[in-house]
């Protein structure tokens, strides 16, 4: 498994006025799914050092990791290593780290700047057992006299909102063993599991393993396993116990689809606080009902005309610390300040409490996406997905599916067989269309003592078209009709679909043609198009987002990039970015300026850095690099997660060039999916610049190995 690493950065203020066992905490930071934090202790005349996580329930993460300090301009540096297996069986935070890491009067004499300490903590995951997991026991009684086709069940047993049992039965001389669950339809579980048999006193088992997914198409329950696990006589000599057999199901759930986050056995943790932790980000508090969320006016008021009434109008509450929201449900209030600080937090079970505070507060920034997600990638019925389209006002999931009629009245009498193949008494053609952005046309010839029909279009390129589609003609008066529907994949070498058998020609001129002329109808439903995306528009883009002057009401810093201006919220920029939060938060001269000026940036790459921090959709093939380079340059993980999230599923671009960004800018999965796909030497002389030195050098040793 290709390592997974990352660095946590923080520098910590007043460390000198630190008393006896107090703690200080770095903002979390969110690494492969998972929260993390530093902590730090004054402990016994020494620096207590410490890495936090917040995993869920019955999760483990093996690793290795390097604590380090610096001196002022980092001139020096200490630095101690570990490995720790990270495993929580409760439901809280676990540390692991030093509780004497360093001599407190060493860390004043030559690590304090004016009180300041930097910190780095290097990690490196080396396992991960992320997945659901749960074990089934049971041991069954009176094996021995099992005939053949006899079979038990364990009892059920609940885990994860979900009953499971194990099946054993006598078939063909053989034990089966199988694992059974009772999925209602349209849900699935992919699991990998372990069955296992024990003989007495577990003195020795014997076990298999699979893979498979549960998905009811019908059936009550749904039951995977082993016709033939194990020889029933093997099974009477080495295993049974007085007619007793022990049997154990280790199984891991490693997806769930068509099941709410209600279902697990605890709720999901939180994608990102807004308690005290954060209120160095913030200038107002929020009350709803019991909790408090503190939050950036600036930010918050400008996406939403509610809250930039609340904050910033001529109100009472404007200059209040702490407002109270009143009908809103405080979780799904959670989760929509999530989404507007770019958590990927919107799912079948969350997706309509945000579209209902996004609703009250008028952010349509945050309707927009969650109409993206019903559009893309919910489970949900298209019933419910109806009724949020009338609720919320969401009219391209209104039409969910793009559909256009094509009609056409040909003049037929003058076809003849066997001519040329676009001579004008052979083939027909409707006059051209455009739908979608699409150019398509109806085609009939005779052919063989039929009517020929086809749908045609101007596919290009990689791109397809998936579509179901009705072809259908009519007699005089529409008095009767003649039909047929299928499915079609329209791709560059195949642009045209239909039947070369229609009707019989005899049946046609008997029962359709009107002196001569037949009416046709074709009705398309486009299910999915591919390779149909803005890389075809001119660059360069608008700017989906303006920060220029007539955003300077939300904002309380202005950035100077270049000869271009940027007016944004010091406190939501600095939440995102341990850079900025340093720069506006800081003890630095510039914390005070209402101008600032940043070196060594492409005003166009933060233009789109700042539209990407601001939920828009900007990341695509044109300005990914640019977005990473600025990302990694203010030290802006999430930023970053996103560009990688577009180059493992969407992005067009050669392997050779997400090798080397992975490289460059140490994304691990995007690393481990282009090694996958590197079968040959061919794969290998095809992504290895001129220059081998060019290539992040881990990269090239995995290569070359």
């Amino acid at each position: 498994m290709t390592e997974r690493e990352f660095t946590l950065k923080h520098i910590f203020t007043d460390v000198e006025k630190f008393e006896q066992d107090q703690t200080l905490y770095s903002p979390k930071k969110e690494n492969f799914g998972i929260g993390w934090v530093i902590g730090i202790r004054k402990k016994d005349e020494h620096l207590g050092m410490y890495l936090y996580t917040n995993l869920p329930r019955n999760q483990e993460i093996h690793t290795d990791y390097t604590p380090r300090i610096f001196s002022k301009n980092r001139e020096k540096n200490h630095s101690k290593s570990g490995s720790h297996l990270f495993k929580n069986d409760g439901d809280h935070w676990y540390r692991s780290g030093w509780n004497k890491f360093i001599e407190w009067r060493t860390l004043e004499d030559e690590y304090l700047d004016d009180g300041k300490l930097e910190v780095e903590f290097h990690v490196k995951i080396n396992n991960m057992m992320t997945g659901r997991v749960f074990t089934l026991k049971y041991i069954f009684t009176d094996v021995e006299k099992f005939k053949q086709h006899q079979y038990l069940f364990s009892p059920e047993e609940e885990h994860f909102g979900v009953e499971w049992r194990i099946k054993i039965k006598k078939l063909d001389e053989h034990l089966g063993m199988y694992l059974f669950t009772n999925l209602p339809r349209n849900q699935e579980i992919h699991t990998s599991y372990i069955m296992r048999i024990f003989s007495k006193n577990r003195e020795k088992n014997h076990a298999k393993s699979g893979s498979d997914l549960f998905k009811n198409n019908g059936d009550d329950r749904n039951g995977w396993g082993w016709n033939k696990f194990i020889e029933w006589k093997t099974l009477e000599d080495e295993y049974l116990d007085d007619g007793k057999l022990e049997v154990e199901a280790h199984v891991k759930i490693n997806k769930m689809v068509g099941f709410p986050e209600e279902t697990n056995e605890f709720p999901r943790k939180d994608l990102r606080s807004f308690g005290e932790d954060m209120k160095q980000f913030s200038d107002v508090t929020l009350k709803v009902k019991d909790r408090k969320f503190y939050i950036s006016k600036l930010y918050l008021s400008s996406h939403s005309p509610y809250f930039e009434t609340l904050f910033l109008g001529r109100f009472q509450e404007s200059e209040k610390s702490e407002i109270e929201l009143k009908d809103v449900d405080p979780q799904d209030f959670q989760y929509y300040l999530e989404v507007l600080h770019l958590e990927n937090a919107i799912d079948d079970y969350t997706v309509q409490g945000i579209l209902s505070v996004a609703d009250m507060f008028d952010t349509p920034k945050i309707v927009k996406k969650c109409e993206e997600f019903l559009l893309e990638k919910s489970k949900k019925g298209l019933k419910e997905k109806l009724e949020l389209a009338g609720k919320y006002r969401l009219e391209e999931l209104k039409m969910t599916e793009r559909e256009f009629t094509l009609k056409h009245i040909f003049d037929v009498e003058k076809f003849k067989q066997n001519q040329d193949l676009f001579s004008p008494e052979k083939v027909r053609y409707s006059p051209e269309e455009e739908h979608f952005g699409v150019k398509w046309e109806i085609r009939i010839r005779k052919e063989n003592e039929h009517l020929a029909m086809y749908l045609c279009t101007n596919v290009t390129g990689n791109q397809e078209i998936h579509t179901n589609e009705t072809l259908r003609i009519f007699s005089k008066n529409r008095e009767k009709n003649h039909s047929k529907s299928g499915s079609s994949l329209f791709k560059n070498d195949r642009d045209n679909w239909g039947w070369n058998k229609f009707i019989e020609w005899r049946t046609l001129e008997d029962e359709y043609l009107d002196d001569g002329k037949l009416e046709v109808e074709l009705h398309v439903i486009i299910n999915k198009m591919v390779g149909f995306s803005e890389e075809t528009n001119e660059f360069p883009r608008k700017d989906l987002r303006s920060f220029g002057e007539d955003m300077k009401q939300f904002s309380d810093v202005t950035l100077k990039v270049k000869d271009r201006k940027f007016y944004i919220s010091k406190l939501y920029l600095s939440s995102h970015s341990p850079y900025f939060e340093t720069l506006f938060l800081g003890r630095f001269q510039e914390s005070e300026k209402s101008e600032i000026e940043l070196k060594d940036v492409d005003p166009q790459d933060f233009q789109y850095y700042l539209e990407v921090l601001h939920l828009e959709n900007a990341i695509d093939d044109y300005t990914v690099q640019g977005i990473l380079s600025v990302a990694d340059m203010f030290d802006t993980p999430k930023i970053v997660k996103k560009c990688e999230e577009f180059l493992l599923e969407k992005s067009k671009k050669g392997l050779k060039m997400k090798l080397e960004l992975a490289g460059n800018y140490r994304l691990e999965e995007l690393k481990k999916q282009c090694l996958d796909e590197i079968k040959s030497k061919a794969d290998i002389r095809s992504v290895i610049p001129a220059d081998p030195s060019e290539m992040d050098p881990k990269i090239l040793a995995e290569l070359l190995n």
